[in-house]
């Protein structure tokens, strides 16, 4: 029996060495890559801080805002008052004319006065009126020369004007009080009018006016 003989083997094929570079570089590159992406990466995570500019440090304790007490007349804000425009200063207000002298009522008066029927009789009498206010004493009286005398007080101001005749000297004869009403005319004297009157032997107030008269300026 004949035995085939063993066939020999292949030989070995030939090696492309321009594979092998082509290999080589990009073994080169994928490691260049791979030490260059993690520092990419690092960069993009971590940035660099960007410079802040510098501030300046306070020397001395800052007190918080709402927590500041005003010293002495400091003021706050919101009230200060703009220059210029201060609250003037107010004047008391004077006297109320209509409760007051007139001007032309004031000075020395004198004349007669005559009572009224059924009342019989005359009496002369000066009246010496000076500035005031309602209730004040203005002046003063005096009548049949200076058997009366006394102290006129306003009642009623403004014009017409009404005098109470306070005696405080009786030689006889004279009323402890009486309400005038007087009221100066066209002439620029003024009208006389009793209004009443108490006396020791009683009180006189009818006829209205129970005595009237004129007085002039002295």
């Amino acid at each position: 029996m004949t035995v085939p003989p063993v066939p020999s083997a292949p030989p070995p094929p030939k090696k492309d060495h321009r594979v092998q570079i082509v290999v080589a570089i990009i073994g080169a590159c994928a490691a260049i890559l791979a030490a260059l992406i993690p520092v990419a990466i690092s960069r993009f995570d971590d940035p660099e801080p960007t410079p802040s500019p510098t501030t300046a440090t306070p020397t001395r304790d800052v007190t918080p805002i709402g927590d500041v007490t005003p010293i002495g007349d400091v003021t706050l804000a919101g009230d200060e008052t703009p220059a210029g425009d201060e609250t003037p200063e107010t004047t008391p207000p004077g006297p109320d004319p209509a409760l007051a002298v007139p001007e032309d009522y004031r000075g020395s008066w004198s004349g007669q006065v005559d009572w009224r029927p059924p009342l019989q009789g005359s009496y002369s009498t000066t009246l010496t009126i000076s500035a005031g206010s309602l209730g004040a004493m203005v002046g003063q009286f005096s009548a049949q020369g200076d058997t009366c005398r006394g102290a006129l007080w306003l009642e009623a101001g403004g014009g017409p004007i009404v005098l109470r005749l306070k005696t405080t000297y009786d030689g006889g004869g004279c009323s402890s009080l009486a309400d005038v009403k007087l009221t100066l005319d066209d002439d620029g004297d003024l009208r006389y009018e009793l209004i009443a009157a108490q006396f020791p032997q009683g009180f006189v107030n009818q006829p209205a006016p129970p005595a009237t008269g004129t007085l002039t300026r002295d």
